[in-house]
This record gives structure tokens, sequence and C-alpha cells, in this order.
């Protein structure tokens, strides 16, 4: 399986790194919806990871840009901080495959790769 993580929490980047190994993935890192949208068109991959928190994240566009740009978009999973419920619903509205708070994320990471879904 290959992941592309979009986010510029070093933190994430080490968590998913560790999980990907775990799971005979590979992952790639990307810190720009521009990057995400690049890498998914020159390396197709199973599994797009967005994070919330990316500064200047428009969801909608990036949902809509990696659905039209690639033949076979990737599953896409959205997380972010459970207080930011906007955030949340707005990924859930841009039409991502699972959204979930950080926390159940960052818990499950071992589950998500394993398999690609929450």
């Amino acid at each position: 399986m290959t992941v592309i993580l979009l986010t510029t929490d070093l933190t994430v980047v080490s968590q998913v790194q560790g999980a990907a190994a775990r799971a005979g993935a590979a992952m790639r890192a990307v810190t720009s919806e521009s990057a995400a949208v690049e890498l998914c068109v020159a390396e197709p991959a199973e599994l797009l990871i967005i994070d919330l928190n990316a500064p200047s994240l428009d969801i909608k566009a990036l949902v809509e840009q990696v659905k039209m740009s690639t033949s076979l978009p990737p599953r896409m999973i959205a997380f972010g901080p459970h207080v930011h419920k906007e955030r949340l619903a707005a990924a859930r509205e841009a039409g991502c495959g699972d959204v979930v708070s950080r926390g159940r994320f960052l818990s499950q990471l071992d589950a998500i790769l394993g398999r690609g879904t929450i």
C-alpha cells in the first residue's frame, strides 16, 4: 500500500511513518495541498491522509482536485481536533471517506494502515 500524508506536524509524520513501516506500506509526507495533488498524480496511492490543521487548507478544493486529477482517486481519511467540529463537518461534506478526531486517528493508526479504513 502507498500512503500520502498531508500535514505540517512532525509528530504525526513520525507516528504515521512507524505505523506504515509496521504495515509494510510506503509513506510519503507533504506539507501543502498542491504537493498532495501532484504526488497523487505522479505516484498513485491507495490512501491520502489529511490533517485538517494544515495551514491554509481548503479541504473541498483538495478533494475535488484529487478526484479530477486522478483516474483512480485514493481513499481519503481526514483528521483534526474533536473541538473543531466545523472542519470535521467540512471534510465529510467534501467527500472524505472517513473523518475522525486526531486522538482516534492516532490511536488507530496500525488498524488504519493495516486495512486502509477506520
